[in-house]
């Protein structure tokens, strides 16, 4: 059952506060809040297919980007992952998700963790955030709330953020704006897991995609969505021309369920 809006408004807060553990999946014995903890977060079931193919992606040493990281599950699972000598980027313009992000980062120990509270597309100023009634669905134009927006290109080439070895992108919608600000990034060594959230996008994304070179391999749920209803937001995966063994890791992404 959902509860009211004016009812969480004042719930929600409380409940933020309150640490519960994530029972099962790739982020068992990890702490979550219990404002959040339904839709699979708290029993470890959420989106089980796709966390095991980023799983299989990312390794010890890797520097992680988590693009759109709402509450930080895919941050926690990437933290533990590349343990000490990796990095994990996440990048989360939201002011409410980015503070459910610190908590859960904190809570769990993660100090190999840098938090930005960017919006990635393809030029550097501000914007407005924010769009409909669920924290899952806010993306860059929308609402009000006013953030900062960087190309990648321009945080790896000042220094400022290391070039990924793998990176997760979840921006509703936003997906080729952040391409076309990551030109020189997708040229290089690093692999991508795109949520394609229309057809168009979609469109657009894999143009891009093969312009810098990049070999690509379309999740099942994206191959049966051809001649079809869009269903959601089907994965891409992306691979820059530096990359090797892409038939291997696309054997391994199929094997996790890709």
């Amino acid at each position: 059952m959902r509860v009211p809006k004016s009812i969480r408004r004042f719930a929600d807060p409380l409940f933020e506060r309150i640490p519960v553990p994530i029972v099962g999946g790739v982020n068992r014995g990890l702490w979550w809040n219990l404002a959040s903890a339904g839709s699979g977060y708290a029993s470890g079931g959420r989106a089980a297919l796709q966390m095991a193919y980023y799983v299989s992606l990312m390794k010890s040493g890797d520097v992680v980007w988590d693009v759109g990281a709402h509450h930080g599950y895919v941050t926690l699972c990437a933290a533990r992952q590349v343990g000490a000598t990796g990095s994990v980027h996440a990048f989360e313009p939201s002011e409410r998700n980015r503070r459910l992000l610190s908590r859960h980062v904190a809570w769990n120990g993660f100090t190999n963790v840098v938090i930005h509270p960017f919006a990635l597309s393809s030029y550097n100023g501000e914007a407005t955030f924010g769009g409909m009634d669920t924290s899952k669905m806010l993306h860059l134009g929308g609402g009000t709330e006013p953030v900062e927006v960087r190309t990648a290109d321009s945080l790896v080439a000042s220094g400022a953020i290391p070039a990924p070895a793998f990176v997760k992108v979840d921006v509703e919608g936003a997906e080729a704006e952040l391409l076309l600000g990551a030109g020189e990034l997708l040229k290089k060594d690093v692999r991508l897991v795109i949520a394609m959230h229309s057809r168009e996008v979609y469109q657009q994304c894999e143009a891009l995609l093969r312009t810098a070179g990049n070999a690509l391999v379309e999740s099942r749920a994206l191959t049966a969505c051809a001649n079809s209803a869009w269903p959601g937001d089907p994965d891409l995966y992306a691979a820059g021309p530096a990359c090797s063994g892409e038939q291997r890791e696309a054997t391994r992404l199929r094997a996790a369920g890709f």
